[in-house]
């Protein structure tokens, strides 16, 4: 490995090492309980180190968000490059990357419900509303695509593609809120059970015949 190369990797690791730091911060203090200071020391680095690589902590948060939002498309591609092995269960399979999704980091998950608020999306730098926006965007489309399929091959009722996807995603996305809540509070979690009911009742009322099942 050249000198070049060992630079790159040691500074790639210390990024990673900087957004696991707020990540962590973020799950003990939340998001208003995070600083630049507490980030620094946590991932052992000096302030001036620290600004060599983020210049807000809603840089780093961005970022890490922006990290697990492309193990979200990654997914989604996979799925929509074997669709056709699933015409049997075509939701089973669309489910399941949602839940692989979540179940990757959890932590992290919540942290993009929480940047996609209203008031803390309007609060970003246009720069990262617009990084944010734009991977979403590719995620959504490669999501339509995938329901597109669904549609085509005879699984999904013919409805507008983008009304389905959201209608699909937004029901696994509510259920995870809603748990997330009930955590917060202290209360007992019933993801899988309400998941499981969730997408029996999508089946009966998105699909054609004896996909309902």
């Amino acid at each position: 490995m050249g000198i070049e190369e060992r630079k790159q990797r040691e500074k790639n690791q210390r990024r990673n090492l900087i957004l696991a730091a707020a990540m962590k911060i973020y799950e003990k203090d939340g998001y208003h309980g995070i600083t630049m200071d507490k980030i620094a020391e946590a991932a052992e680095l000096s302030r001036a180190t620290l600004y060599l690589y983020f210049k807000t902590k809603d840089e780093i948060l961005t970022h890490a968000i922006l990290n697990f939002l492309d193990y979200f498309g990654q997914l989604l591609e996979e799925l929509n490059a074997a669709i056709n092995t699933h015409k049997a269960d075509f939701l089973d399979a669309l489910w399941d990357i949602f839940m692989k999704f979540y179940q990757q980091d959890p932590l992290a998950f919540g942290a993009s419900l929480y940047f996609h608020q209203g008031e803390i999306i309007r609060s970003l730098a246009p720069e990262l509303r617009s990084m944010l926006a734009e991977k979403g965007s590719m995620n959504y489309r490669s999501l339509c695509q995938i329901v597109q399929k669904g549609i085509d091959m005879g699984y999904l009722v013919p409805e507008d593609p983008r009304t389905l996807a959201e209608v699909i995603w937004s029901s696994f996305l509510g259920i995870v809120h809603l748990e997330h809540s009930k955590k917060a509070m202290g209360r007992k979690s019933h993801l899988e059970q309400s998941c499981s009911l969730a997408l029996k009742a999508l089946k009966k009322g998105l699909t054609r015949g004896d996909n309902k099942s």
